[in-house]
């Protein structure tokens, strides 16, 4: 006759193996979720539908919704709650941290012959701040709804997993560089050729995402990166819009994540954020 071995496990052990085995599930919906709506939103685009542009900028905080009301992993570590006590330091880093690099960029590249400052800065400068003044709010917005669901879902999500901090900030900026791949491809993103532009894109996206993990995780809400997110693209988008700054060179002087002084400083501020983790 032969004998069997029986196992036993503790409830408390079995809990935790079906605790881990939702949030890797869960994982895998939210990002098969974030990419599928991307993807339609940028063939709706591709089909001169504006309606396309809402379905993509909606998705991360869509699925974030869907997945901690009805899929099971509850608000606990969404980081909704502003934390302003001892936050104020890093409140302050995500209102000027894209303002300074940007503004290093522009200098950099006056530097190097890369950039030119346009001509008539009595008449530019205004234009520029009543751009600034105009996309902040919908910037904002719209930086909210990519913020609650990449580093108010995925990054604790990852981190409930117990995902190292660096490994954890790489896969988020990765499937984050990706998710903008539809968007890329449905509206002229770039000049430069996709062979070029693409993995210099995922790189210096997945840069930025060191910096805007640690953010969260230090300062335990999402809001200083919705903050981060906001400030940024309302103030490069402002300097594009008034025509303040001419890039001769969007490759290197680019003042977007992809471009490569771009990406140095922000590789610098986020081997700074994690030696300072590590430090303390």
């Amino acid at each position: 006759m032969r004998a069997w071995k029986v196992f036993s496990i503790s409830p408390g052990v079995g809990l935790v193996m079906s605790q881990t085995t939702k949030i890797k599930r869960n994982v895998v919906i939210y990002v098969a979720g974030v990419l599928g709506l991307a993807t339609i939103g940028g063939l709706v685009t591709a089909g001169g539908n504006e309606a396309g542009g809402l379905i993509f900028v909606i998705s991360p905080i869509l699925m974030m919704v869907l997945l901690r009301a009805v899929g099971g992993d509850g608000w606990k570590d969404a980081g909704l709650g502003f934390r302003p006590r001892g936050n104020g330091r890093w409140y302050l880093f995500s209102l000027l941290a894209y303002p300074v690099t940007i503004i290093l960029v522009i200098g950099l590249g006056l530097v190097l012959g890369m950039t030119q400052i346009s001509a008539g800065l009595d008449t530019l400068l205004p234009a520029f701040a009543a751009a600034f003044a105009a996309q902040l709010i919908p910037r904002m917005l719209f930086a909210m709804f990519e913020e609650w669901g990449w580093r108010g879902y995925l990054e604790p999500r990852l981190a409930a997993l117990n995902i190292p901090d660096t490994r954890r900030h790489l896969i988020v900026g990765v499937i984050w560089a990706i998710w903008h791949f539809p968007l890329v491809f449905s509206t002229p993103y770039t000049e430069i050729g996709y062979v070029i532009f693409l993995p210099i894109f995922v790189l210096g996206v997945t840069l930025a995402a060191i910096v805007y993990g640690q953010l969260r995780k230090i300062s335990g809400t999402v809001w200083t990166a919705v903050l981060l997110h906001g400030i940024g693209n309302a103030f490069a988008w402002a300097l594009l819009q008034s025509k303040l700054i001419v890039l001769n060179n969007k490759l290197v002087a680019n003042i977007a994540p992809e471009g490569i002084l771009m990406m140095l400083l922000w590789a610098a501020l986020g081997w700074w954020m994690l030696k300072r983790r590590k430090a303390r």
